[in-house]
């Protein structure tokens, strides 16, 4: 037994360059050698991680050919004797969740013209021989599904015993501290020597203060160089991030990027239908397409909404009339100010965009005209709760696609164009500023 580390030394010699051989055999010490057990010691983590990645399975490959009995055994410097898959991930004092919704899966996932490609790159992600691509980033507005794609490839990948998967978000990092404690580059094997894919979700919410930047694009570079795959989601593209850094901008922005876009009425239509599945409740195709016009476009608000409703037909034993009970089905849409009128909406929008009131139902396409009527829809639906063909009757009559359009247009400039987006929430507050002064005096008379 004595002789077996000499032997397996020269074994290893012959199958491995002179450089491999000296950086990391030579320096491993063996502390065990009995039971039918080698046990070796790596002289730092860092070691630890790379030759239990890269080189255990052929120390033990050349040691079969010495002694067929004896299993090698790789072991920290601190003594435990642990596989990279027993580690707990974290970075810093951040913990990385390595469970996942077990209802996020691809199967669950609701697949629509406006979702497809990003669900095709999702899935991609979880094929035999990965992707061609890294990073994949995930871009879409709130609520249709980003961080369902991500417990989805957790879920997937873990089934099929693949290798560890790890999920961050950056919603609440500050809760853990202002800053991460400093985490040296080659330290990180220690975290994430194990993790094959690494999700991070709300990277458009990662803290601009401490130094929470610097530590994520140290982290970026390290899976990059391992070839760790990763998955970030956003509500808005890398470089329409404004307090993201140049540096992690432009990293985030090397993959592939799948945009989710806003659904249309056709795709709120499919998605209701989806999430009704097999319930047992006797919707016309008329009241699902009711629904989806006057329902958000948002997953959860969705569901939530579908789900009401069939509580509703369990406890009554009959269909409510949607159009009478449309506020109390749908949970998620608070009451609306009485006085906050698509009038007087319209009138403050005008206001703010120096054109005339009279004008804006009419067919002028000028560009102030067509903004500030974008706009006023886009307010109109937001703080009235109205339907979207109601809001185009205020509007010359219009569809209730042109009022989709219309939101959706305003939502996505606002992702674009802050200062856009500040004047539209300015606006907001005059409204509801003013309503609060008027239910004020009202209810002080």
């Amino acid at each position: 037994m004595d002789s077996l580390w000499p032997q397996l030394r020269r074994v290893l010699k012959e199958n491995l360059s002179s450089e491999q051989f000296l950086q990391w055999i030579e320096v491993l010490k063996v502390t065990t050698l009995e039971s039918g057990h080698l046990v070796l010691q790596a002289p730092s983590r860092f070691h630890y991680y790379w030759i239990q990645e890269h080189y255990l399975a052929t120390i033990q490959s050349c040691c079969r050919k010495v002694d067929s009995s004896i299993r090698v055994i790789l072991q920290m410097p601190d003594g435990k004797r642990k596989s990279s898959q027993g580690v707990s991930p974290s970075i810093g004092n951040v913990p990385l969740a390595t469970t996942f919704d077990i209802s996020h899966t691809f199967a669950t996932y609701v697949v629509a013209p406006f979702n497809r490609f990003a669900y095709a790159a999702a899935r991609d992600v979880c094929r035999e021989h990965g992707p061609k691509f890294n990073p994949l980033f995930l871009e879409g507005p709130p609520g249709l599904g980003k961080t369902h794609l991500l417990h989805a490839i957790g879920n997937d990948w873990q089934a099929d015993k693949h290798g560890e998967v790890a999920y961050m978000s950056c919603r609440n990092l500050l809760v853990y501290g202002p800053a991460l404690p400093p985490i040296p580059y080659d330290a990180l094997w220690q975290t994430l020597g194990g993790v094959k894919i690494l999700l991070v979700d709300d990277i458009h919410q990662l803290p601009a203060e401490g130094n929470f930047q610097r530590q994520m694009r140290e982290i970026f570079n390290w899976c990059y160089d391992a070839g760790t795959q990763m998955v970030f989601a956003a509500t808005r593209l890398p470089h329409q991030i404004p307090d993201l850094s140049l540096g992690l901008r432009s990293r985030l922005g090397w993959g592939l990027i799948a945009r989710i876009q806003e659904p249309d009425i056709n795709d709120c239509f499919q998605v209701i239908e989806s999430f009704l599945g097999s319930s047992k409740v006797p919707i016309s195709n008329d009241i699902l397409r009711y629904i989806s016009e006057q329902g958000p476009l948002n997953f959860h608000e969705i569901k939530d909404f579908v789900e009401k409703l069939q509580e509703i037909v369990e406890k009554e034993g009959s269909l409510p009339n949607l159009k009478d009970r449309s506020l109390t089905v749908h949970g998620n849409v608070s009451s609306r100010p009485d006085r906050l009128s698509i009038q007087a909406i319209q009138k403050e929008v005008c206001h703010a965009y120096g054109v005339s009131l009279e004008a804006l139902p009419g067919a002028t396409k000028s560009r102030p005209l067509v903004i500030a009527r974008q706009v006023s829809m886009y307010l109109g639906r937001k703080l009235t709760g109205s339907t979207y063909a109601s809001i185009g009757a205020s509007f010359g009559g219009r569809d209730h696609s042109t009022v989709i359009y219309a939101c959706r247009k305003v939502r996505g400039e606002m992702r674009r164009n802050r200062a856009f987006a500040e004047r539209i929430v300015d606006i907001e507050k005059r409204l509801l500023d003013v309503y609060k002064e008027e239910s004020f005096i009202k209810s002080d008379a």
